[in-house]
C-alpha cells in the first residue's frame, strides 16, 4: 500500500491561488451584479470590484478596501459590503469588521432574491469566528475610587466589565473632576482576556497602576 505524498508549500499555495481566483469568477457572476443593468457606470463597478478582489489575493487589504468602498457608495450590496467587513478584519480592526458583516447581513435580508447563499454563510462565518477572537479588557479600581471616572481609549466605561476591543495598544484613565489620577498603557490580544486595576492614591499627584495578563 502506497502512502499517499506530503502537500508541499508551493502546492498549499497553488491551492489558495486556485480558490482565491473561484471566488473572483463567483463574486462576479452572483445575482446581484448579473441582475444589474448592463451600462457603462456598471461595467465600471464591476472592474473596481474585480480590482478589489486581486488586490484581496495579493493581500493588499488597505487598497482593496478603498476600491470596495468606493464601490458601496454608489452600490452598497451585501457582496460588496461583506468585503469591506473582511478588509476592514484582515487590518485588525475587528469592531469595525463586526458591524460591518452585521451590515452586510441587514443588505442581504433587505433584499433576500437578489442575496446569494455563499454571501450569508460567509457572513455568518465571520462574524462566528469575531466572536471568538475578539480580545476583552476588564478594568478595575482600587483605593480612594469616590467621584472617579473610569475611561478606556478616551470613552467611559464601568469597571468590572468585559469590555470587547481590538487586538492592539490601548490607555485606561481614570479622572477625578476632570483631573487624570491613575492611567495604564497595555496591549490587548486575540482570544485572550486582559485584567487592569487603576489604583488611585488620596493624593492627586500620586499615580499608579498595576495590570495583569
Amino acid at each position: 500500500m502506497t502512502s499517499a505524498a506530503p502537500i508541499t508549500a508551493p502546492r498549499r499555495r497553488r491551492c489558495r491561488r486556485a480558490a482565491a481566483l473561484g471566488l473572483v469568477c463567483w463574486a462576479l457572476l452572483s445575482p446581484s451584479w448579473l441582475h444589474a443593468q448592463d451600462d457603462s457606470a456598471t461595467r465600471a463597478l464591476r472592474l473596481q470590484f474585480a480590482q478589489g478582489l486581486t488586490l484581496e489575493i495579493a493581500g493588499r487589504w488597505a487598497d482593496a478596501l478603498d476600491r470596495f468602498e468606493a464601490i458601496a457608495r454608489r452600490r452598497p450590496t451585501a457582496n460588496v459590503t461583506y468585503h469591506i467587513g473582511l478588509c476592514h478584519e484582515r487590518l485588525g480592526r475587528l469592531r469595525t469588521a463586526e458591524r460591518t458583516y452585521h451590515n452586510a447581513r441587514a443588505i442581504a435580508d433587505a433584499n433576500a432574491r437578489k442575496a446569494s447563499p455563499g454571501v450569508l454563510a460567509e457572513i455568518d462565518a465571520r462574524l462566528e469566528d469575531l466572536e471568538g477572537r475578539m480580545p476583552r479588557i476588564v478594568l478595575n479600581l482600587a483605593g480612594a475610587t469616590d467621584g472617579v471616572t473610569l475611561l478606556l481609549d478616551g470613552e467611559v466605561t464601568q469597571p468590572s466589565r468585559a469590555i470587547r476591543v481590538d487586538p492592539g495598544p490601548h490607555v485606561a484613565v481614570a479622572l477625578r473632576h476632570g483631573i487624570p489620577v491613575a492611567a495604564s498603557a497595555f496591549s490587548s490580544h486575540e482570544r485572550r482576556t486582559r485584567f487592569v486595576t487603576l489604583t488611585v492614591h488620596p493624593s492627586a499627584l500620586r499615580v499608579s497602576s498595576v495590570s495583569r495578563p
